[in-house]
């Protein structure tokens, strides 16, 4: 019998693993689940953070300079400098979606904005990189708001996914927007700066 439990203790183990590498972890912690065979369409949870948005500027014209291999190879090795800074900063990607990023800070807003000053600084050293390959430099715009927001599961009952509902994720995209018009790196809400 213990040899059992300990068996579909390492099963849960891995599945939760591999879940984690699709749906953030936090979202099993957050809905107060074990493991990601609890998880049930409709659960969700309200909560308070702080929204994270980059994109890259530009970044049509840059992938039409290269091969579909080139492009993903280029948009995987960019996440793996970016995402990390998020982690190391209290928060979570929650969706990468071409070349932005979403992730979420549910601590203190001060945690997304040292992300975002950090992630910069770490793009410049990328660019240095890519400079020295004869690469052009990439720009990232950031927007950042606090609001709330559901966390929960959404989908059918045959395809789910981990998602986050709330109008703060729509004025964030906007802030980020607003990037491009001021011509500056990062945009901060008034909420988010009170």
């Amino acid at each position: 019998e213990l040899l059992a439990r300990i068996k579909t203790h390492l099963n849960l183990l891995k599945i939760n693993t591999a879940f984690g590498r699709f749906v953030p972890r936090e979202f099993l912690r957050y809905l107060e689940k074990e493991s990601a065979v609890e998880v049930r369409l409709g659960d969700h949870t309200q909560m308070e953070v702080t929204i994270f948005v980059s994109d890259i500027r530009g970044f049509t014209t840059i992938s039409e300079k290269m091969t579909p291999a080139e492009n993903f190879a280029f948009i995987n090795e960019y996440f793996s400098i970016t995402s990390p800074m998020v982690r190391e900063h209290y928060g979570f990607v929650d969706r990468y979606t071409g070349d932005a990023i979403m992730a979420l800070f549910p601590h203190q807003p001060e945690d997304a904005v040292n992300n975002s000053i950090a992630t910069l600084k770490k793009l410049q050293r990328f660019n240095a990189e890519r400079m020295a390959q004869s690469s052009e430099r990439i720009q990232i715009g950031i927007g950042l708001h606090t609001g709330n927001l559901m966390l929960g599961i959404g989908g059918e009952q045959e395809r789910m996914q981990g998602d986050i509902f709330s109008d703060a994720v729509n004025l964030t995209n906007r802030i980020e927007g607003l990037c491009k018009f001021y011509g500056a790196s990062i945009v901060v809400s008034e909420t988010t700066l009170g």
